[in-house]
């Protein structure tokens, strides 16, 4: 029997969450079974990645695909994409990310493509965008769901969420949580680059420096703690870290030159071992806008973290309030200070918590879960 051909697509190769599910995905498809393609944007982490693997998974870079709207681009975009699935006779085209999933998918319709899957990684319409704005991504959702086999979403929320603003007909949703693999865990690599002393206290985030994450606010919080610090606690001093890069890059160092918080408070930038650097974290945060179900949160649940985060999206399916962690809602800064020094004054929480976390995420977000449930929808 001849490997059913696969084609994953993914907007961009960069070092993200969407990436790094495409990555785990093709890695764990038996090559007997199955024989991989990937089309991106060029050059990227991901790229790299997919060529690294010692199985042969083929990669088509593709320069017209590109994170914003731009119709003569997406067009182009789209031509590639029905030119190299007509060509290919693919038997699954596989789409993740807003864009890809889009184009993906609906050149997968002209070309005639029997099965079609889009995974949501969090859909691309929130209420920060213009009622016009909605209204367009909402109606290309639409037409995209209308074309799919099926279309997975990795949280409930998510899920609730297609359902409610009819994105796909209902039976053609499922939901397959994110998982990652057994971290390798690498303590001190980060306190020894930072020159921060085991007694001190690392705050820390990976996320990109763009207003989806929200990075001004946890540099507020932080000039709040910083300045103010709670004086009945036995612990030392505390330090953010903020790993990452985005266009909201210079606008965060200028706030961190502004407040003084130079010393106290880091921008490490993008580092492909952020998930090894978090070991180094005591408490981890993530203040999104929206969001799919974040896999940093589930790298931090592993590494023993307890979590602070802005309940949206799949984050609450992640986090056990009070048991876990802590979530805070509408960005509330108050709140969100309020659960940080409750972890801070008390190291048998953050123990007692970051356990709790690294035994949820390693029974509901395994990487062998994931992949065996996108191997039966592959076969079904």
């Amino acid at each position: 029997m001849n490997p059913v051909k696969v084609l994953l697509i993914v907007t961009l190769s960069e070092l993200g969450g969407a990436q790094k599910v495409v990555y785990h995905i093709a890695a764990g498809l038996e090559r007997d079974l199955f024989d991989v393609t990937l089309a991106c944007a060029p050059g990227g982490e991901l790229v790299r990645w997919m060529r690294q693997l010692p199985q042969n998974v083929r990669v088509v870079e593709i320069p017209e695909l590109k994170r914003n709207i731009s119709p003569i681009f997406d067009f182009m975009a789209l031509y590639r994409l029905y030119q190299l699935i007509r060509r290919e006779r693919f038997d699954i085209v596989h789409c993740h990310s807003s864009k890809a999933g889009i184009l993906g998918r609906l050149a997968a319709w002209l070309a005639g493509v029997p099965k079609i899957y889009f995974t949501a990684h969090g859909w691309g319409i929130n209420e920060y965008q213009s009622r016009s704005v909605r209204c367009c991504y909402k109606w290309a959702e639409r037409l995209a769901g209308a074309v799919s086999t099926k279309v997975v979403c990795v949280s409930e929320s998510d899920l609730a969420k297609g359902w409610s603003l009819r994105l796909a007909a209902a039976d053609k949703f499922t939901v397959i949580y994110n998982g990652l693999p057994e971290p390798q865990k690498r303590e001190g690599v980060l306190r020894s680059e930072l020159n921060i002393d085991e007694k001190n206290i690392v705050i820390g985030t990976v996320a990109r420096l763009a207003p989806q994450k929200a990075p001004l606010f946890l540099l507020e919080l932080a000039r709040q703690m910083i300045s103010c610090p709670d004086k009945s606690s036995s612990e030392g001093q505390i330090y953010f870290i903020i790993i990452g890069d985005g266009p909201l890059r210079s606008e965060c160092g200028a706030f961190i030159d502004g407040k003084g918080l130079k010393g106290r408070v880091f921008l490490l930038g993008t580092r492909e071992e952020a998930a090894e650097l978090i070991w180094d974290f005591d408490i981890f945060v993530l203040f999104s806008r929206w969001e799919g179900l974040p896999l940093t949160i589930i790298e931090a649940m592993r590494a023993g973290c307890p979590v602070v985060a802005n309940a949206v999206g799949g984050v609450g399916e992640l986090v056990v309030d009070g048991e876990t962690g802590y979530l805070i809602n509408e960005l509330d800064i108050k709140a969100a200070e309020k659960a940080l020094r409750q972890l801070v004054s008390s190291r048998d929480k953050r123990l007692s918590m970051g356990e709790k976390g690294r035994q949820r995420a390693a029974n509901l977000f395994s990487i062998n879960e994931m992949r065996k449930k996108y191997i039966e929808l592959y076969l079904s």
